[in-house]
């Protein structure tokens, strides 16, 4: 009977640490891994969908440009008119996201009114048209780029022209990034022109950006890794693992996750999934309110389960796109992860379709 007493309260610590583990850094009970029936499958792709494109129309201009961005990303021949109706908004960073989308995607039947938007009097969505008219063939004034990466006095303007400059596909850029290197004094465009280079597959630049990873300023970490998994950095791989294991806030794990996502790895899976309900925000952050928090990691951990891909992560998806009051950009990033895993699953590639097409 003592044995029997032992053992079940044995049991009863080990469910109990077990119970804590789940609970730990989220605020609320890990979902359960769960794949989704086919018809279900395709009816939440449908549903998730329909959110990507009316976000695409949202009044708050940060959910349309990552509207748009997710569209180019997991659907771009669906959303290409959610895409194209935002060329001309009257917010200079959702053209920016179109016409990136549009140059990315290479839709030439857009060319006439990227030209006009390279005329705009906003710095950013002229550097957005000139990388669009560059990737449609018209490089009469790609080396204007040069000007806005070198002298332009507004950092932020500068970080654009980076991030442009690393997904133009063009070697030839990396001496013009590492000049700007040497002279950026900002963090932000710092750390934006290491990942152009690390796009080329610069070693020193991912270097630096592994090491910015462990930055005691956690928005520095975060974008780091953010920029080391857009790389998709083998390099980084055993940073992400370090980081995923030891950091100290959910952010810079996820971002860890992420990466490790892209390098087809899951090991942040659980984690990813316990943070898709997070609800334990730190009310201490100085300037940062617990609904941002809130918000924010709920998004990196959709984000994480995307670059991951399983569907086994497509039943908890499915409850947090319905769960009542969730933040809209919550909504936006769940619903781009769950078309991702949907179409990877079915063999359906985002890309090929819209990189297929040609100029007209």
């Amino acid at each position: 009977m003592k044995g029997d007493r032992v053992a079940r309260r044995s049991m009863a610590w080990a469910a109990a640490a077990a119970l804590s583990l789940l609970v730990s850094g989220s605020g609320c009970l890990q979902p359960a891994r769960r794949a989704l029936p086919a018809d279900e499958e395709e009816r939440f792709r449908a549903t998730a969908l329909e959110v990507l494109k009316k976000a695409a129309f949202s009044e708050e201009p940060a959910i349309r440009m990552h509207a748009i961005e997710a569209l180019q990303e997991v659907a771009p021949r669906e959303g290409l008119e959610c895409i194209s109706a935002n060329i001309e908004n009257g917010y200079g960073g959702v053209s920016f996201a179109a016409l990136m989308a549009l140059g990315t995607m290479r839709r030439g039947e857009f060319i006439e009114q990227i030209r006009i938007r390279a005329e705009d009097a906003d710095p950013n969505v002229v550097i957005a048209a000139l990388f669009a008219l560059h990737r449609l063939g018209d490089q009469k004034r790609t080396g204007e780029l040069s000007e806005y990466l070198l002298n332009n006095r507004d950092f932020h303007i500068r970080a654009n022209a980076a991030l442009v400059l690393g997904r133009l596909e063009e070697p030839s850029m990396v001496k013009l990034l590492r000049i700007a290197l040497q002279q950026e004094k900002k963090i932000s465009p710092k750390l934006q022109i290491l990942e152009a280079l690390a796009m080329y597959e610069n070693r020193n630049a991912i270097e630096r950006l592994m090491a910015y990873s462990y930055d005691p300023r956690p928005d520095v970490a975060t974008t780091a890794l953010n920029f080391l998994a857009n790389a998709n950095s083998e390099k980084a791989e055993d940073v992400f693992l370090y980081r995923l294991r030891s950091a100290d806030f959910p952010e810079i794990k996820l971002e860890a996750a992420r990466g490790l996502g892209r390098l087809g790895r899951d090991d942040g899976m659980d984690l990813a999934l316990a943070h898709l309900r997070f609800n334990a925000p730190d009310k201490n952050r100085p300037n940062d309110a617990p609904q941002q928090q809130v918000a924010r990691i709920r998004g990196l951990a959709a984000l994480a389960l995307e670059a991951i891909g399983s569907p086994q992560a497509l039943g908890p998806l499915k409850d947090a796109l319905s769960a009542p009051e969730q933040p809209e950009d919550v909504r936006l990033a769940v619903a781009r992860a769950a078309v991702r895993i949907i179409d990877q699953r079915g063999g359906r590639s985002p890309r090929r379709p819209a990189d297929a097409e040609k100029r007209k």
